[in-house]
């Protein structure tokens, strides 16, 4: 994908707590879905390339932010985008009163280089606001819509995931996010311990999911294997950081949850009934614990520790005949989930003599990653084999990483590792 931006932006402070900001930018995209090659001379792949894909999105900007009084602040902004998809494009149409399908194609309509596609007008906004209770803690709210004209398709669901981008075109509509937030601060022990509680509700239009069975690759009518749907999220997080001592760190833990709901118009695009279930992405539970430890003055100690849930997936159940073949009956979309992830890093770093002058300050870090050597999954396939369906599990670096990294600075201004 290549993407140039060209912007400008401006500043203008009215008062000493009053800042505005506008400006103005334009966005060029140009991407290629997919292109396939033959490799080698016996290769029976033949070679082919999908349509490159283009677009400008041209936008205004302007934001407010404003202290009140010392405790009140708020910050306001708004931002009108213009989406526009141009040719050299084929575009297929398909009977309305029927699923698009590569057999329901009625139509084909070509635009030349420069035409203009399909235009989509956007209005991003949001609002924010601070308001500090006493000296160590402080309330905050705030609310935005955002729209996204790129969209990344993805199949997680395949022993290695490939992805692809794609342009908002007349199938695929601009995806939209309303979002409202709130958190609360407190600082601790002259601010040396900083703890935050955030809350958050999100509504989503025009999601993206698959039909069962979706080609994603290479696929000149990715149309016809796409939905558009809703969605909503929702969570909350907690954090405690040190920030000072022999001895930071911080630790975070976050339950959020992700549905999706696609209701088609038609029975073969509905999915799980069209009521909502977990996204790909719906991960409940997420901890993160990182600690550094100074030993002393040349000695550092680093630990880190991942834990979260696997995310849904979708398994195959049962087998039935029809027609004298044996099919594979899946369970409703992202009804299971594959095992949680867990990592546990280790670092030791022994920094050079502290003198100030001298030629180089170098240090010598040792890693070990995943010290646990935890089978953490990447991808969970299936395969048919003599009549049965056997689920696989591949994983990345299952066993204990150990690294070992050299860093030196010379003369306070170049730097190099090994």
């Amino acid at each position: 994908m290549n993407q140039k931006i060209i912007r400008t932006d401006f500043t203008y402070n009215p008062a000493k707590n009053h800042k505005l900001e506008f400006g103005i930018d334009g966005t060029a995209y140009s991407l290629l879905p997919g292109r396939q090659e033959p490799f080698g001379d016996y290769s029976e792949i033949a070679p082919k390339q999908l349509e490159r894909e283009q677009a400008l999105e041209p936008s205004l900007y302007l934001s407010d932010e404003y202290e009140i009084t010392p405790r009140l602040s708020v910050s306001a902004g708004i931002r009108g985008t213009l989406f526009m998809l141009q040719g050299p494009k084929t575009e297929f149409r398909y009977y309305d009163d029927m699923p698009r399908t590569v057999e329901t194609i009625i139509d084909t309509v070509t635009f030349s280089s420069g035409e203009l596609v399909q235009t989509y007008p956007g209005l991003d906004y949001r609002f924010s606001s601070r308001f500090i209770l006493t000296p160590r803690s402080s309330v905050k709210i705030g609310y935005q819509r955002v729209f996204q004209y790129l969209h990344m398709i993805s199949n997680t669901t395949s022993m290695s995931p490939v992805d692809i981008w794609k342009l908002s075109d007349n199938y695929i509509k601009p995806q939209r996010g309303d979002q409202i937030s709130a958190g609360f601060y407190v600082n601790f022990d002259r601010k040396a311990i900083e703890t935050s509680v955030e809350a958050y509700y999100k509504k989503l239009k025009n999601t993206l999911d698959y039909k069962g069975g979706a080609e994603l690759l290479m696929n000149e009518h990715l149309e016809t294997d796409i939905l558009n749907g809703d969605g909503k999220a929702y969570g909350i997080e907690f954090m405690v950081k040190k920030q000072s001592g022999s001895v930071t760190g911080w630790i975070s833990y976050t339950y959020s949850r992700v549905f999706t709901k696609v209701e088609g118009r038609f029975e073969e695009e509905k999915v799980n009934g069209g009521k909502f279930f977990p996204a790909n992405y719906d991960k409940p539970h997420d901890l993160k614990i990182v600690i550094n430890a100074k030993a002393s003055r040349r000695f550092n100690l680093t630990s880190n520790f991942v834990y979260n849930t696997g995310r849904p997936i979708t398994y195959p159940v049962a087998f039935y005949d029809f027609y004298n073949s044996s099919h594979v009956y899946y369970s409703n979309r992202n009804d299971y989930r594959i095992p949680y992830y867990m990592r546990l890093d280790l670092s030791a770093t022994v920094n050079g003599n502290l003198r100030a002058k001298k030629l180089n300050h170098s240090s010598l870090t040792a890693t070990v990653y995943n010290v646990l050597g935890r089978k953490n999954p990447y991808s969970i396939f299936f395969r048919n084999e003599n009549g049965a369906v056997n689920g696989y599990q591949m994983t990345i670096f299952a066993q204990p990483v150990f690294m070992l990294t050299y860093n030196f600075r010379l003369f306070g201004n170049a730097e190099g590792d090994f």
